[in-house]
């Protein structure tokens, strides 16, 4: 075979495989997208799940560190509100020192990665803290929609 019989049979793909196969890729995404989405948002609820475990871990530890001064601690619990948007952990967020209790464990920012976590008003999240005998107790009196349920990591 010499060079020019070489070329001439080597001539690629044409523009209808191109096409097939582009129509077969559109397929398979259009099948696959909302598989995709799905598992994102499991994984942003699994997030923030995990997040409210860390802060209510930081409240724990913050009111059972001896070190802490007595007007610091969680004596009058507080309120922790959590949005769709991180905010810096301040007073406007946080009552009841609970702002210094996560500052404290290193936790600047808060917030939700979900927006399937917000109340029906779509106000967020607000965890109660109460503390009872050295014992804190966190509570959501966001009402959301039943299958929900941050504290416990309950979620579809």
């Amino acid at each position: 075979m010499n060079k020019k019989q070489k070329s001439l049979t080597n001539k690629g793909f044409s523009l209808v495989e191109l096409i097939i196969v582009i129509a077969i890729m559109a397929v398979l995404v259009g099948v696959l997208a909302p598989q995709f989405l799905k598992y994102v948002e499991r994984s942003r609820k699994s997030t923030d799940v995990q997040n409210v475990a860390s802060i209510v871990t930081a409240l724990q530890t913050y009111a059972a560190d001896p070190m802490v001064e007595t007007t610091n601690q969680l004596t009058n619990g507080g309120k922790i509100t959590l949005t769709t948007t991180q905010t810096t952990v301040s007073t406007t967020n946080c009552t009841g020192n609970t702002d210094k209790a996560l500052a404290a464990a290193g936790i600047n920012a808060i917030g939700l990665k979900s927006g399937n976590w917000t109340s029906t008003a779509g106000a967020g999240i607000t965890l109660n803290v109460a503390v009872s005998n050295g014992t804190i107790t966190v509570t959501c009196d966001t009402t959301l929609d039943g299958t929900n349920n941050i504290l416990t990591g309950t979620y579809n």
